[in-house]
Formats: structure tokens, sequence, C-alpha cells
């Protein structure tokens, strides 16, 4: 099984579909909006107990949040 990482483009993608604003869910997980624009551009990578509580604030399985760490090969 290859390692997961936390994907913050689909952090940013499903707070966008779930109509929040960066600083309505960064305040629901108790960070800041600074520290969430890290999450979502991948500048941060968030405690797995913070990604969990993000996904739980979207209402997603926290897998919903993660990536593999494979990259394609061309």
């Amino acid at each position: 099984m290859a390692p997961r990482a936390f994907n913050g483009p689909a952090l940013r993608d499903q707070r966008r579909l779930a109509g929040l604003t960066a600083a309505q869910l960064a305040a629901t997980v108790g960070r800041s909006e600074w520290t969430l624009w890290g999450y979502e551009t991948g500048r941060v990578i968030p405690p797995v107990d913070v990604a969990a509580g993000l996904a739980d604030a979207l209402h997603l399985p926290l897998e919903q949040l993660l990536t593999t760490t494979e990259t394609a090969v061309a």
C-alpha cells in the first residue's frame, strides 16, 4: 500500500463546495485563517487530529482529504 499524505487542494475544493469561507472553517477547528491557507496550499501539513477535525467539519471521511504520495511516471 502506498503511503498517504494530506491533500491541501482537496481541502480547499471541499471547503468551497461546502460553502464555507476559510475563516469559518479555520474557526471551527481552532486554527487561524493563515494556518488554514497553509494547509490548503500544501505549505503546512496539519496534525492528524486537526486533519480529522477538518474532515468532520466538512462531513467527509478523512480519506477524502488524503492522497497517495506516489508520483506518476510518464
